[in-house]
């Protein structure tokens, strides 16, 4: 099974975060207000025998970590010169947990010997993805607009994180979270 560990969104503050970016932008793959969430870790294809150790690599890194506030502020994209790949809100308040988070989740899965995108964590909410049939144009214009965006208060306490299984089809990802974790009570 494709496996991640990520930061669930409650779903007003997804539905809120989806109608950032303006409608009328063009050459989007727009991600589903269901599907928004902050990625921790990305496992891809596990084994499903060890989904027990992705759970208990979450709960290991989640024990530790007091509930907090995440906030986000402000737009961007990567890469941050040239053509744009993935429009994205940065974080303003919370980075601290969410690095903590994703250093626990990435030595837990390491412990484990599992295997994970193992690249330094850059705290993040993908919004869309510029698709790759778009002219430079339109790119251009994606790109100018998140330069100028405006980021509405969007802060909400995170309680759990999760480890999620994303099933893919030609209508899009499809993502269901196989288990929760909290987080310490302050």
């Amino acid at each position: 099974m494709r496996l991640f560990v990520a930061i669930p969104l409650p779903l007003d503050l997804a539905a809120r975060a989806f109608e950032i970016l303006p409608t009328s932008l063009p050459a989007l793959r727009r991600v589903k207000p269901e599907n928004l969430h902050l990625t921790l870790a990305f496992l891809g294809q596990t084994p499903d025998e060890r989904l027990d150790d992705v759970t208990a690599a979450a709960r290991e890194a989640a024990a530790p970590v007091s509930r907090f506030t995440l906030a986000f502020d402000r737009a961007g994209r990567f890469p941050e010169r040239g053509r744009p790949r993935v429009a994205w809100i940065g974080i303003a308040e919370g980075a601290p947990s969410v690095l903590e988070l994703g250093a626990g989740v990435s030595a837990g899965l390491r412990s484990r010997g599992l295997r994970f995108d193992d690249r330094p964590l850059a705290p993040h909410l993908t919004l869309a993805r510029i698709t790759e049939d778009a002219s430079a144009a339109e790119a251009k214009t994606v790109a100018a607009v998140l330069d100028e965006l405006s980021i509405p208060s969007l802060r909400f306490e995170v309680e759990e994180i999760a480890v999620v299984q994303s099933v893919l089809s030609p209508k899009g990802p499809r993502y269901t979270a196989l288990a929760t974790v909290p987080l310490a009570h302050n």
